[in-house]
């Protein structure tokens, strides 16, 4: 049977031009490289050079063979990667989440949940996200709207409002409510990546000037220290502590709040039994 490593060995002839450089690239001897050559001339059953007297050549059928070699060790590579692939997806959750809350609390709670499995997450979001589950990239995908697609389950996961933060001498600190229209051409902190949550800004306040900041702690320090509004949320002013010196104002805007699902495809659905449950759970009051 023809082995890959003699393959390798005969795309590197080709490669490298002659014997001697592929069996030093290799890290063989020229004489080790010439046997395994003869080797798979004889298994083969045609000859794969042109042999002088200084001078070793692949002829006609040895560029064929090299064509043909390639192509095998292309695909004994995809094989093992595939494999590896299918391995790994047994042993890993891949969220993918359409923004940055949704991720803070489903990452912690399948860890608890699949205790033997690692969680992978990522936060992206753009027209043909759903294509990032039934592509396979994800297995779980979190998205801001319910999912009706044959194939797919959908699970409701939790709301999340957004609320204008500002300093106490702010003049919009003593209002109970604000609207996107009230903010926009204001000078606004804004953590950049939101994902889902960019359009709002993007669409609702297309004159704001925003101070963007990719780390969440710095962000959170520089909210600390500047007199600057920025956007919260229910979630996040739930996680950030001692806000002394922030006046919280609900957003009135349909667009400010949004109910986020988990989807997953139907063919895991008794993978993630124990996932619906505890979705299930958090309906409960």
């Amino acid at each position: 049977m023809i082995e890959i490593y003699m393959l390798v060995q005969l795309v590197a002839i080709a490669d490298y031009g002659t014997m001697s450089k592929a069996a030093e690239q290799l890290h063989l001897s020229q004489p080790a490289l010439s046997r395994t050559m003869a080797k798979l001339e004889d298994m083969m059953g045609v000859k794969l050079f042109t042999r002088g007297k200084n001078k070793v050549e692949l002829n006609e059928n040895g560029r064929l063979a090299v064509e043909l070699a390639r192509k095998v060790i292309d695909e004994n590579e995809a094989l093992v990667e595939r494999v590896r692939a299918f391995d790994l997806s047994r042993r890993t959750i891949s969220v993918c989440s359409c923004a940055p809350a949704p991720m803070w609390i489903i990452v912690p709670a399948l860890s608890e949940l699949f205790p033997e499995m690692k969680i992978t997450g990522e936060m992206k979001y753009h027209e043909d996200f759903l294509d990032e589950l039934t592509g396979g990239s994800c297995q779980l995908i979190i998205m801001p709207c319910e999912v009706e697609q044959e194939g797919i389950l959908c699970r409701r996961f939790f709301e999340e409002q957004l609320y204008l933060s500002v300093p106490p001498a702010h003049p919009l600190a003593g209002y109970s409510e604000v609207h996107f229209d009230d903010l926009d051409g204001e000078t606004m902190l804004l953590y950049s990546d939101l994902g889902y949550w960019h359009w709002v800004h993007r669409e609702l306040t297309p004159n704001t000037k925003y101070i963007l900041q990719s780390e969440y702690e710095a962000m959170n320090e520089l909210i600390k220290a500047s007199a600057l509004p920025c956007f919260a949320s229910d979630v996040t002013m739930n996680m950030r502590h001692g806000d002394v010196n922030r006046v919280n104002i609900p957003i009135a805007d349909d667009a400010a709040k949004t109910t986020f699902f988990c989807c997953w495809r139907k063919e895991n659905n008794r993978k993630f039994k124990a996932l619906a449950k505890w979705l299930e759970e958090r309906k409960t009051p």
